[in-house]
This record gives C-alpha cells, sequence and structure tokens, in this order.
C-alpha cells in the first residue's frame, strides 16, 4: 500500500510540474490577443489568430522560451503599437514601380497565413500582394520571404537579431554560426571585384555590399550607388539566417512554430520562401544539383541524384562543425562516401584510379547555363550596368575531366563563356587558376551585429572551382568592351549510373555539346535557342560551332548587352594548356579486354547460382569492385572460387 501511495505522490508530481513547465503565460498580452478568436476578428486579422497549446506543443521546448524571447515586442501592455514596438518581423521584397527589390510589410498580402500553397516547392511561401496593395504602394510581384531575423534594409541576416532571440536559448550555436563562413557569409565577400585575381571574376559576381568604391572605379560607365544597393540587396537573399535553415515553414501545421534541430534538404533549397538558396549555384549554376526536378532548368529533362531518390538529407554528408558546414573540397565531406560505400572507397584508394575523384565517373549529363554575361538591362526592378543576363538553360552531353592544379585528383567541371561589360584598365589573360582566397580583410556591417572587420581566405586545395581569363575585347555596338573568362565550376551531384570506360578512353581529347534556349523576356521579345561545341585537348580549350535562332531585342536592350558571343565568338579559346586525358592506347586495350572476361565469369557464376541469394549477391559486390580495382576484383573472385 505504501509503494502504491508513493507512487501516486510522484505521479502527482511529475503533472504538477509537467503543467507548469508546458503551460504557456496566460498574463502574456500576445497570448491573450491572438489567442482570442472574436478579438482577432473584431480587430480585422482573423488569420493571425493562434491557438497557444497547439504553439508550445510545436516550439516543443517545454513553454520556454515566451514569445517576446523569439518575437521580442512587449507582452505586459494591451497597447497594440506598444506591444508590438521594436518587433522585428518576416517580410517581401518587393519589386514594382516604387519597389527595386525592396522590403514590404506582410500588410500587401493582408497578413496570409506563412503556411505552404500549391506544389512547387521553391515558392511554396510566396504570396501575391492584393489588389489594394498593388495600387496603393506601386507594387508590381513579390519576389520572395524573408524571416524576422533579417534586416529589411540589406535583407541580409542580422546576427544581431539571432542573438537577441534564439541565442537566449542557443548562444553557443549562435555564437558559433555568427562566425561561420555561413554566418558572415565570408567567401562570397573575398569576390571584391571583378578584376581582382585570384579569385576571378565568377558567376555570382563581385559582392558588391561591401566594394561600391572598387567596382564603380574599375567600370567604363556611371555605376551608381543605387545600382550597387539593389544588386547587394540581390546578393544577400541567398544566404541563410537561423530561421532559414530551422524553420519548418515548408510543411503544413496548425500554428506555424514547427522547429528542426536537423537542417532539412528543402530548408537548404529555400524552404519555399521564392529564393533558391543551394539549387542556385548547384541546379541553376553548375547544373548538377541534388534535388533538379522543379529546382533545375530545363525543368524535367536531368536525372534526379541517387541519393535524393533514397531519401538523404544534405547533412548526412555535409556534416556541421560548431554550425559550420563541410563542402565538396574538404576532405571530410568526401570521406563521408565511407559510411555507405566503405569497400568501394578501400577500392579506389588501392586501385589504379585512386586520383579520380568519384563525380568524374559518376555525373554525365549535366544542365543550367551554358553562358552568363554581365551587362546593361533590368535587375532587382530596375535599369542596372551589371544586371545578371544568366537565362541560357541547358544541357551538356558530359562535363569536363581536369586535373586538379594543387591537389592532382581529377575531377568534373563545366566550362562556359562568360563576360563584363564595360570595364576600365588592362585584363591580362590568366591561365588556368583557382579561386582561392588570399588573405582579405572585410568590413563587417556593425548595425546588424557583425564584427567591426574580420578576414577571409581560402587556400588552393580547399577549392574545387577554377576559371581562365582570356582577355578584354572591344568593337561593341552598345558596350566599350567586355572582359572575359571561362566559369569552371566543380560539378558535385546528381550522381548516378557512370558513364562507359571509352567515353574517357576512346579519345585523348574531350569534346561536348551545349544546347541552350534563352527566355529573358526584360531583353528579347520571344526566347531564342541555340548550341555549340567545346574542344578540349593536348593544344587547349576551343568554343565553336555556335548555332542560334534569330535573337530579337526588345527596345531599348542590344544583343550584345546580353550575348556578346554573337559578335566575339572566339573570345574564350585558349592555347597552351594541355586537357587532354593521358592513357596508354595498348594498355587500356588490354586491360579493357581482361575486364570484360572477367565480367563474363561473374555471369556464368550468376547463372551457376541463380538459385543462391546469398552467393549471388557476393558476385554482385564483385562485379561493382571490378570496376573500381580490377585486382581487388580478381582477388575476391578466387576467394568465392575457393568456396566451392
Amino acid at each position: 500500500m505504501k509503494k502504491i501511495s508513493l507512487v501516486l505522490l510522484l505521479m502527482f508530481i511529475v503533472s504538477v510540474l509537467f503543467s507548469s513547465v508546458y503551460a504557456y503565460d496566460e498574463n502574456s498580452s500576445c497570448v491573450k490577443c491572438h489567442s482570442d478568436k472574436g478579438k482577432m476578428k473584431e480587430l480585422g486579422y482573423p488569420q493571425l489568430y493562434l491557438d497557444p497549446n497547439q504553439v508550445d506543443k510545436e516550439v516543443n521546448m517545454g513553454g520556454i522560451p515566451t514569445c517576446v524571447d523569439c518575437h521580442l515586442g512587449n507582452s505586459q501592455t494591451m497597447d497594440k503599437d506598444k506591444a508590438h514596438e521594436n518587433m522585428p518581423r518576416p517580410f517581401y521584397a518587393a519589386i514594382g514601380k516604387n519597389f527595386k527589390y525592396e522590403a514590404v510589410s506582410r500588410e500587401v498580402t493582408d497578413y496570409a497565413r506563412i503556411q505552404p500553397e500549391g506544389n512547387n516547392r521553391g515558392k511554396l511561401l510566396l504570396r501575391k500582394p492584393t489588389k489594394d496593395a498593388k495600387e496603393k504602394y506601386g507594387i508590381k510581384k513579390i519576389k520572395q520571404l524573408f524571416y524576422h531575423d533579417r534586416d529589411p534594409k540589406t535583407m541580409a541576416y542580422s546576427p544581431e537579431i539571432a542573438e537577441k532571440t534564439c541565442g537566449k536559448c542557443h548562444a553557443e550555436e549562435t555564437e558559433n554560426y555568427n562566425e561561420s563562413g555561413m554566418g558572415l557569409n565570408k567567401y562570397q565577400r573575398g569576390f571584391t571585384s571583378f578584376k581582382t585575381s585570384p579569385p576571378g571574376p565568377q558567376n555570382c559576381g563581385a559582392w558588391f555590399g561591401d566594394n561600391y568604391e572598387k567596382i564603380s572605379g574599375e567600370c567604363t560607365r556611371d555605376f551608381t550607388k543605387e545600382m550597387n544597393a539593389g544588386k547587394a540587396r540581390g546578393c544577400n537573399k541567398c544566404h541563410a539566417s537561423c530561421n532559414d535553415c530551422h524553420y519548418k515553414g515548408f510543411e503544413k501545421s496548425k500554428a506555424s512554430h514547427v522547429f528542426s534541430a536537423q537542417v532539412e534538404t528543402l530548408s537548404c533549397y529555400g524552404s519555399g520562401k521564392g529564393t533558391i538558396c543551394h539549387a542556385g549555384p548547384m541546379d541553376r549554376r553548375r547544373g548538377a544539383g541534388y534535388l533538379r526536378k522543379e529546382f533545375a532548368f530545363p525543368y524535367g529533362e536531368l536525372p534526379q541524384d541517387v541519393h535524393a531518390k533514397m531519401g538523404l538529407n544534405c547533412t548526412d554528408c555535409h556534416k556541421m562543425e560548431k554550425h559550420d558546414y563541410g563542402h565538396l573540397g574538404s576532405g571530410k565531406v568526401k570521406e563521408s562516401c565511407s559510411d555507405c560505400h566503405s569497400k568501394i572507397v578501400k577500392a579506389v584508394n588501392t586501385g589504379k584510379h585512386k586520383n579520380v575523384d568519384c563525380t568524374s565517373c559518376h555525373i554525365k549529363e549535366v544542365g543550367a547555363y551554358q553562358f552568363t554575361f554581365w551587362g546593361p538591362g533590368k535587375s532587382e526592378g530596375m535599369d542596372n550596368l551589371y544586371a545578371k543576363h544568366k537565362q541560357y538553360y541547358g544541357t551538356r552531353d558530359l562535363p569536363l575531366l581536369v586535373k586538379h592544379p594543387a591537389k592532382g585528383e581529377w575531377i568534373t567541371v563545366k566550362p562556359y563563356p562568360m563576360g563584363v561589360m564595360n570595364i576600365k584598365g588592362a585584363v591580362k589573360p590568366t591561365g588556368l587558376k583557382l579561386r582561392e582566397i588570399k588573405k582579405t580583410k572585410v568590413e563587417g556591417k556593425t548595425r546588424i551585429g557583425e564584427p567591426k572587420t574580420f578576414i577571409t581566405r581560402r587556400n588552393p586545395d580547399e577549392i574545387n572551382d577554377m576559371y581562365i581569363i582570356t582577355g578584354k575585347y572591344s568593337g561593341f555596338e552598345n558596350n566599350d568592351n567586355m572582359m572575359a573568362w571561362i566559369q569552371m565550376d566543380k560539378m558535385s551531384h546528381a550522381l548516378g549510373e557512370p558513364r562507359k570506360c571509352e567515353s574517357c578512353h576512346s579519345s585523348h581529347e574531350q569534346v561536348m555539346t551545349s544546347w541552350f534556349t534563352y527566355s529573358n523576356m526584360a531583353d528579347v521579345k520571344e526566347p531564342f535557342s541555340g548550341s555549340y561545341i567545346l574542344r578540349a585537348g593536348k593544344d587547349g580549350m576551343f568554343f565553336s560551332d555556335f548555332e542560334h535562332t534569330e535573337i530579337k531585342p526588345v527596345n531599348g536592350r542590344h544583343i550584345d548587352d546580353f550575348a556578346p558571343f554573337v559578335m566575339k565568338p572566339d573570345a574564350w579559346d585558349v592555347e597552351g594548356i594541355d586537357f587532354s586525358i593521358p592513357f596508354n592506347e595498348e594498355k587500356y586495350e588490354n586491360d579493357r579486354m581482361e575486364l570484360n572476361k572477367i565480367y563474363a565469369e561473374i555471369h556464368s557464376l550468376k547463372m551457376q547460382y541463380k538459385n543462391n541469394n546469398s552467393r549471388k549477391a557476393e558476385l554482385e559486390e564483385i562485379k561493382t569492385i571490378l570496376y573500381h580495382n580490377r585486382d581487388m576484383a580478381k582477388e575476391m573472385l578466387a576467394a568465392f572460387k575457393s568456396k566451392n
């Protein structure tokens, strides 16, 4: 009896403790207003009603934090204005007559709930402005949703807001993230101008936010502060805040308060807010993305990464250390392959292809940009000398294999022509260069909580992306000149069935074909399409056979603003760099014959053991190892036969 009484007493104590821990603060004015359906309807905002019990359940932190811990404001007053004073809020980026990719309140959507709608995972949370808001504020379109840990002026992640909110409970994580490469945009901010080499000009352009004087000083035209500020806002949209990674707005919920410690793949792809985050550099720029599907251009033409099909999250391979994520240039990310493919990794590392990256064989057709040009055009809703004309979406039948200059490893890249118009001063050809970042001092934005200064750098062995500046070219109708370079981004994802051995070993020269369609209707009256061929071999890299349908620019736009390759098709030809694939023809032929012989023997044994699943599985593994390390496969096959 005493034992039963003790158990009941303990249960009572636990129930009291948990009822207090998980209960919301009934005296909070936030709760008093937002949990009162009648009150919210009377105020004209029934859509902002929230069930506090459901909020606590979704936040799942035991009644802590309170509303004002995350949202700030004042929970001790019933005065609406005072309660919401200095409270950061989600906002949209809008373009139109009065907005040039600038912040607007959720008022323009009548405070529509942040809940997923539709099937396009890139735009699940985007809403349209009301008719009244369009007319009242001069808004044409809403481009993106930003959560409340962003700075409405610059669109940048605000470390200060994060420290005041997330940092109350997650102080160490917030501090680590605010010092990380992602939290400070460290590496992109190392690109201080188009001409600075290394790291060289690149597809995303220079980091406009910190470098107006330098960038404008290199331009032959009047590149204004307004243009620069617009570009800076556009750049900041891609760089993540705490909520971008951990708030699961892309999943339907009753109270819109679901968070996850584990960063999910869709968070890495923008969470449905209108931006595409890693889909940008992966699916849209490199053309070898992870999720592909609606994130990839051209849509529906390229296979999805085999790991995405199996449901792996980005963070299964890109593991986090001190809130900093490894990239594909890091050894730790590559080591994660061993978690699932330990025998294959061992086979490769002890075989004849140990200096060949996995992607060199397991990435085939790639997509996305086949050209990109920075020139006069529309950007962030206004005229800009540095609009990014990127919509040359298409496919290339194979990527290029190139030997990493610092690591000696063969990796896959997608070389394609790029240029920036109206550059002042001399431009010297560079040869093949890695995008290393020399030690660079960056001025932080102290207004939003960044340090006064910080250092960014990246060593050659930490980088896989490359470039070749070919020079400066003149002779255009509407532009003074073009600084031309070859963009050579590492292909990282869309892993799948391997390419054939003969795709590398039938010829020392590498030949690839690109197809594209350009559809930026701010530049052209109708889309145009075309193709070109890339040849890379012992004597260099050459782009040729440019073909395209008729180009019809819109009024005020010139062909050389967005398609300077029409006037200068040879601007990207490079001589004197060896891009050939080295191999001995006779040795390769002997190896091929031996491989086929072993394969035939494995096939014969599989027929012999067709009713023995265990033995068949062993043979299947030997066949897999065969293509990664023939000597190891021979040993495994001998051991298999010795069991008979």
